[in-house]
Formats: C-alpha cells, sequence, structure tokens
C-alpha cells in the first residue's frame, strides 16, 4: 500500500459508500482568480494557519475551480468518508468548485479533502462533514452564532459534563439544530460502527451550560470500558456536526423511551 493508502485507508471506497450525485446545477461558476488564491493558501504551512488564514481558505474553496477524481468518496484512516478534491494540474480539466459538491456531500454523509494535485500524497486540508454543514447553513466554518455567541470564552469543549442538581429541559432536536442529512449519517454510523440497535437523540437545554443547548444520545458512559473510549465516541459524533455543537451522553435519569429515533429526523 502507497503512502496514500497508509494516510486514508483504501484507494478505493468500499462498496458500502454510496457515490455522491454531483448536481451539474451549481451555484457559481469555477473563478481563476480563486483558484491562484487557493493554490496561495495551500503554501502557508500547517503551523501558521490561523482564523484568518481560515476565513480565506473557505472563502477560496466556495468558487475555486478543482477536479474531482471520482464521485465516490473514500475511506479515511478515521473511519470515516471523504470526498477527494484535487487542484488542477494542467488547463485541461472539468472544473468543479465547492458551492456545488457541498450540499453532495451532506447527502452522502461524507466529508471532503482537498489535495494539490492528482495523486498528490499528503492533504492541504481535512474538512469533517459537520463543518461543511456549517459553511453551508451560515457561511461560517466555526459553526452556529447563536452556540458561539452563548460560549463566548467559556465554550465547553465538545463533550459536556452535568453537575448534579442542574436544572435542565429535555426536547426532541429540531431540524435547525440536527439537519435531517446529519441525523441520518449519524443513525448510520450508530448502527454500523457502534451496534446502537435504534439510536435515539435529544436536546437538553440549560440556562448553566455554555453553549445551553446540547444533544444527547442514547448511549450512556457505562457502556464504554473507560473514559476515553467513551471521549472517543463523542468525538467521532463531532465529526457529523457543526463545530460549534456538544454532545452528551445519556445520563442514568433519561427514559430513552422519551428520545426521538434518528431515523425519524432524518425525514424532517
Amino acid at each position: 500500500m502507497g503512502l496514500f493508502g497508509k494516510l486514508f485507508g483504501k484507494d478505493e471506497a468500499p462498496s458500502a459508500v454510496p457515490p455522491l450525485s454531483i448536481d451539474p446545477t451549481i451555484e457559481l461558476l469555477p473563478d481563476p482568480d480563486m483558484t491562484r488564491r487557493l493554490e496561495q493558501l495551500a503554501g502557508v504551512p500547517a503551523e501558521q494557519r490561523d482564523e484568518r488564514w481560515q476565513h480565506d481558505f473557505f472563502s477560496a474553496l466556495w468558487s475555486a475551480a478543482i477536479e474531482i477524481p471520482s464521485s465516490t468518496p473514500f475511506i479515511g484512516p478515521d473511519g470515516f468518508a471523504y470526498l477527494r478534491l484535487d487542484m488542477p494540474s494542467s488547463d485541461e480539466f472539468v472544473a468543479h468548485n465547492f458551492a456545488g459538491l457541498a450540499r453532495s456531500c451532506l447527502d452522502a454523509g461524507s466529508g471532503a479533502v482537498l489535495f494539490a494535485a492528482a495523486r498528490a500524497e499528503e492533504p492541504i486540508y481535512v474538512i469533517p462533514m459537520g463543518v461543511i454543514e456549517s459553511v453551508l447553513r451560515y457561511r461560517d466554518w466555526r459553526g452556529d452564532p447563536i452556540d458561539r455567541d452563548e460560549a463566548g470564552d467559556g465554550a465547553d469543549s465538545g463533550t459536556v459534563t452535568v453537575k448534579a442538581g442542574t436544572k435542565i429541559v429535555q426536547g426532541a432536536p429540531s431540524a435547525d439544530y440536527l439537519s435531517p442529512a446529519a441525523a441520518r449519517a449519524l443513525d448510520r454510523h450508530l448502527k454500523e460502527i457502534w451496534k446502537v440497535e435504534v439510536p435515539r437523540a435529544s436536546v437538553m437545554m440549560s440556562a448553566g451550560m455554555r453553549p445551553t443547548r446540547s444533544l444527547v444520545l442514547n448511549v450512556s458512559r457505562d457502556a464504554f470500558g473507560s473514559d476515553e473510549h467513551a471521549d472517543n465516541f463523542a468525538r467521532a459524533v463531532l465529526w457529523f456536526l457543526p463545530p460549534s455543537r456538544s454532545v452528551i451522553l445519556m445520563p442514568d435519569n433519561y427514559n430513552e423511551a422519551d428520545m426521538t429515533p434518528l431515523a425519524d429526523l432524518a425525514k424532517a
């Protein structure tokens, strides 16, 4: 197996990964100026890529002309599906841009990875599915502005621990909070990877949390052999969600029957 295989698993995705349905009707025509800008940004060393760099990167990527060697996502070393994006390596190629690919990625439960050229093995940037949704919905890679405003400088990091006695409200996630695409991809992930028979979710809301809303899944911390394994599970879930979201494993006093099946939320 070559370096590409070592970085991202198999060179081709297994048959279980559905091919993307690429819509030829794109929001913007590929922009050569943005392609040149993306090439400049790609040359910035990883340690110098600050928040400003990320802003410029996603702004350029949205309309820059890029190639896709295949409409079928591949499986990365983290077990998630990614669409490969290549910077153009010649003057003659079928031009796409991220504006025309992002929605297809969400529909397929896929992230995206940008490479400097065809057959390049070292990625320029890896984009989880949740970041793609954030860019599409909020025009911001950092997530929901409501969550970010509530969190301020005291943001909880991904997973949240709720203190005993905290007053909470539980409800079904709205399509605005947990999109149908994320619910569908999470439902598949929890069934196939974590063997959850009927994945369910709710939203926990409390004025004492930052942000005040967190997604709860019907998997308890006791189901894992260690806190490390439980945290790995939560991090995997966050791959599907906008970066501002937080996740809580099911508290002991939760009634699983009161939670909504993800399969139902996927139909919203």
